[in-house]
């Protein structure tokens, strides 16, 4: 298996895309978009790997129990992904990288799980996909299914707002200062104003 980048630099850029969420944009674990496009920006840019950020339905099974998160709509038995009901991931050449993965925990808690799972890295080969969610057997399997119009439009909406450029600049500029030990990022507004941004804390154990 060829992975685009190692557990180390995972850790790094979703502890950046996370931070930075916290502090200036949705608040922690809101966004998966959030932690997807703007590690999508970091891969092209710092690592030079073609990513590509999507929306759609997701499935992933997360315990021997069948705890199973789902990121996607319900109607008369049939699934759908819209504004409403959605992931988002990173497509690269050969791997689907999620952002999030480090918080499936939470989003397993909200969802009325009371298993505390232990927070890795999912990073993924594009051929490893379940055929559907029925499929899915094992502790991280997963079944991904994009919805073009949704991301295009989702994309469009998001880069309309100047504060989402401003955001990825930081995001990119902060991972830039931190490829080999991550610190405290400082920023100062037009009016000199200070806001530092310190590094959440969680760390990841190893890959689904």
């Amino acid at each position: 298996m060829k992975f685009d980048i190692t557990l180390k630099q995972y850790e790094l850029i979703y502890k950046i895309v996370a931070s930075v969420g916290r502090e200036l944009s949705h608040g922690a674990g809101k966004s998966c978009q959030f932690y997807n496009v703007n590690g999508a920006i970091i891969l092209e840019h710092l690592f030079k790997v073609k990513a590509r950020p999507v929306m759609g339905m997701a499935f992933i099974r997360l315990t021997e129990s069948g705890d199973t998160l789902t990121y996607a709509g319900v109607e008369e038995g049939n699934f759908y992904s819209s504004p409403d009901a959605f992931h988002c991931w990173i497509e690269t050449e050969n791997n689907i990288i999620d952002f999030t993965a480090p918080e499936y925990r939470e989003a397993l808690n909200q969802a009325g799980s009371p298993n505390l799972i232990e927070r890795k890295m999912f990073q993924k080969q594009r051929s490893s996909a379940c055929v559907s969610p029925d499929n899915m057997v094992n502790i991280g399997d997963f079944f991904f299914e994009e919805n073009s119009a949704l991301t295009a439009l989702l994309l469009k909406n998001m880069f309309e707002l100047p504060a989402a450029h401003d955001l990825a600049k930081i995001s990119l500029e902060w991972c830039k200062k931190s490829r080999k030990k991550i610190s405290n990022f400082e920023i100062i507004n037009d009016l000199g104003e200070v806001t530092t941004i310190a590094p959440i804390s969680n760390r990841l154990v190893g890959a689904w």
